[in-house]
């Protein structure tokens, strides 16, 4: 894999986990319990093959922090569920 693609790879994991990482904290100062997730309809919750598929569940503000990417490139994000 040539330098350049695994860095913009480990950079947009980054970003991905500190925006994330913000919302989260966020989430959790507003007293929010669950987040939903919006993620690729194939995406698994721990990894991409996970069968545990991750898009429109609801985990709690702790399990998304424990996995706020499941792989590179992974374009996970999370919001509060509607009330």
């Amino acid at each position: 894999m040539p330098v350049r693609a695994w860095a913009e790879a480990a950079t947009l994991a980054k970003s991905a986990v500190a925006y994330n990482a913000g919302t989260l904290n966020r989430a959790r100062e507003a007293g929010v319990q669950y987040m939903e997730v919006f993620d690729g309809a194939g995406c698994g919750w721990i990894s991409h093959q996970d069968s545990d598929k991750a898009a429109g569940t609801l985990r709690t503000v702790e399990d998304a922090a424990q996995w706020p990417i499941s792989h590179p490139r992974c374009q996970r994000a999370f919001g509060p569920p509607p009330a």
